[in-house]
């Protein structure tokens, strides 16, 4: 998977940052998250990494 960002012109177009190597007439899949998921998702990634750092039976590696 590659994850390549997008400038949104309108409703239906957008502009990629660089070209991708897919050709005309393929299908590909956009993911767009929801700001709350977006969100929800980072909340969830650093509180693992901090209870990772802190966990005595991990020796608190981080």
């Amino acid at each position: 998977m590659k994850i390549v960002s997008a400038k949104i012109l309108d409703k239906r177009h957008l502009e990629l940052i660089r070209p991708i190597s897919e050709h005309p007439g393929e299908s590909i899949q956009i993911f767009i998250p929801d700001k709350d998921e977006e969100n929800h998702l980072w909340r969830k990634a650093a509180k693992e990494h901090f209870l990772k750092c802190y966990d005595i039976n991990q020796g608190g590696k981080c």
